[in-house]
């Protein structure tokens, strides 16, 4: 629980239902009950009257294989939310071969007001150490290479109005040279303490705005110790080819 979560009544019930949703949402394929048990770290119990709440409220499906899937109802949501939704499913197999190449794992992200929001992943199944990719994540978009790779693609006036609220704005002015220059960001620690990170712009995103305006970055990271700067820097090539690749997907086509 973090600092700020609200205590009331009703609000640890709350959680876990978001937590089950947040399991099945993002699992490969449909998930057994026994696995959500395990993976929320609830009782048998509690697991089974979420689930039947949210089955009866059409946010989770049961499959004939027993497994559960993502329901109706939150799919009608999502597409509400996310009128990009076909471009991210279409952008995970460029996600996955950045992981499998890597080794680590590879993320993508939409800016959302002055952040960087997770929206997509894969991590790579060769590192039992690894950076978990855990949608929904945000940092500050001029904290993290995730976020400078954003920042960097924004018209100048918009890009310092976030720049100038930063703890460091002249540091993230200088760090922000080195992105347009080198066309990809770096950090170390960031927003995670050992964890490093490579990111690059989603060039559709540039010139040619998305159609919902959002740009994106994408992103790979893994711990500092294993994915070193060198590593990262030779990296690079293919982490922008990959961002080409996604720019098809994003770009506005007009």
């Amino acid at each position: 629980m973090t600092e700020t979560a609200v205590k009331f009544e009703g609000a640890e019930t709350a959680r876990r239902a978001v937590r089950l949703l947040e399991i099945v949402a993002t699992a490969p394929g449909p998930v057994r009950l026994a696995e959500l048990e395990e993976a929320a770290g609830l009782s048998k119990s509690t697991c089974y009257r979420l689930v039947r709440v949210l089955q009866d409220e059409l946010f989770l499906e049961r499959q004939e294989s027993g497994g559960y899937r993502v329901g109706s109802r939150m799919v009608g949501m999502a597409a509400a939310v996310l009128p990009r939704a076909t471009a991210y499913a279409a952008a995970l197999p460029t996600l996955r071969a950045l992981a499998a190449a890597s080794g680590e794992t590879a993320t993508l992200h939409v800016r959302a007001g002055s952040r960087s929001v997770l929206v997509l992943g894969a991590e790579s199944a060769e590192q039992v150490v690894r950076r978990a990719a855990r949608i929904g994540e945000s940092t500050r978009l001029g904290r993290g290479a995730s976020g400078l790779a954003i920042l960097a693609q924004l018209p100048a006036d918009d890009a310092e109005r976030v720049t100038a609220g930063a703890d460091d704005p002249a540091g993230v002015r200088v760090e922000l040279d080195g992105v347009r220059a080198d066309g990809y960001a770096l950090s170390f620690g960031a927003n995670h303490p050992g964890v490093a990170g490579i990111a690059a712009p989603v060039l559709g995103t540039v010139g040619r705005p998305a159609a919902d305006g959002a740009p994106l970055s994408a992103a790979v990271s893994g711990p500092a110790d294993r994915w070193t700067g060198e590593r990262m820097r030779a990296f690079a090539p293919r982490l922008l080819a990959a961002c080409d690749q996604l720019s098809g997907l994003f770009g506005d086509p007009s």
